[in-house]
């Protein structure tokens, strides 16, 4: 596996377990019923995820061009890109459409398993 395919694995299986804290935490969100300090806690979680999704679009984008993998292509990363970054933020707000953010993560989930299975 090339270093290309390598940063795209580790990236997408950090983005999973981003996704795991981000679900847990709009349930505890829901929960607490109360929306949290956005400077305190919101925004340094948002940045954390932010920053690994930059270097995913990134690699997978190279992965892309270089392999060209059936059924995935750059409209559908960016969109993913888009939606990871808005559930990073929403899982904080107690108000957030559970059907909503929770299709968003089915899609994000699904984009991320794809990548990881024609890696392999």
């Amino acid at each position: 596996m090339s270093g290309n395919h390598q940063s795209v694995k580790e990236c997408t299986v950090k983005i999973l377990k981003d996704l795991e804290r981000i679900e847990e935490t709009f349930v505890l969100s829901r929960d607490k019923k109360e929306a949290p300090d956005f400077f305190q806690t919101v925004k340094p979680f948002a940045d954390e995820v932010h920053i690994t999704v930059q270097d995913w679009e990134k690699y997978v984008k190279e992965w892309i061009s270089a392999v060209r993998p059936k059924n995935i292509h750059t409209q559908q990363i960016d969109s993913t890109v888009e939606n990871i970054n808005m559930v990073s933020v929403q899982c904080f707000y107690p108000d957030t459409r559970e059907k909503r953010f929770k299709g968003m993560i089915q899609s994000i989930k699904y984009v991320m398993n794809d990548v990881l299975t024609k890696i392999q």
